[in-house]
């Protein structure tokens, strides 16, 4: 009988294997709401986005419990960090504000899963990156976040202690795990920070 219950998905981790190309890469949500904040070069003083077919693929891509992000697997680090960079995103350019309340309700209604979630399953940097978003949510006047939700405490005390163990002058001289949370870095030097950068780019 369990082989029978395990048998569905097992044929659907088959095909999904089968599906995949080699170099492939599946959208990112939280990727692309980062390209959708860059600022148009000239024109307008950056009063539109550079890529708006980030911003169409942000209002095309919106699940419908009201947030982003993986629509096969829910994991709170991704759908939390995924909603909230989106809504930032289409509120930098104050766009679609049924949208970013459909977002933002989401947030309320789920944000207690951040601590309820095994802290292995948590991606590289989110320690780093959500507390970073956040923070921009606020610049921009987003006022219905949670801000001062009890599960967005530990993430906080892990941001810190993270920050303390590399400082901010050694980040910039030697390689050091920070590098894949850049986003999430205010005020950094990025000419000192470009010479760190990988021969193959």
């Amino acid at each position: 009988a369990e082989e029978a219950e395990l048998q569905p998905l097992i044929d659907q981790v088959r095909a999904m294997l089968r599906s995949m190309n080699d170099g492939d890469t599946s959208a990112s949500a939280y990727d692309t709401a980062w390209v959708a904040m860059v600022p148009k070069v000239g024109g307008d003083g950056g009063a539109q986005p550079q890529f708006p077919a980030t911003v169409r693929w942000i209002v095309d891509h919106q699940l419908p419990d009201g947030s982003w992000g993986d629509s096969a697997l829910f994991s709170a680090y991704d759908r939390m960090i995924n909603t909230l960079a989106c809504v930032v995103a289409l509120t930098k350019w104050s766009l679609e504000p049924a949208r970013c309340e459909a977002g933002l309700s989401f947030l309320h209604e789920n944000m207690w899963r951040l601590a309820e979630e095994e802290a292995e399953s948590m991606p590289i940097g989110f320690e780093i990156a959500f507390p970073s978003l956040i923070q921009t949510a606020r610049d921009l006047g987003v006022v219905d976040f949670p801000y001062g939700h009890p599960a967005l405490q530990s993430i906080y005390a892990n941001r810190e202690v993270k920050l303390k163990r590399i400082p901010r002058d050694m980040m910039h001289r030697v390689p050091t795990s920070i590098l894949h949370s850049l986003e999430g870095m205010p005020d950094l030097d990025w000419a000192r920070l470009l010479n760190l950068q990988s021969c193959d780019g």
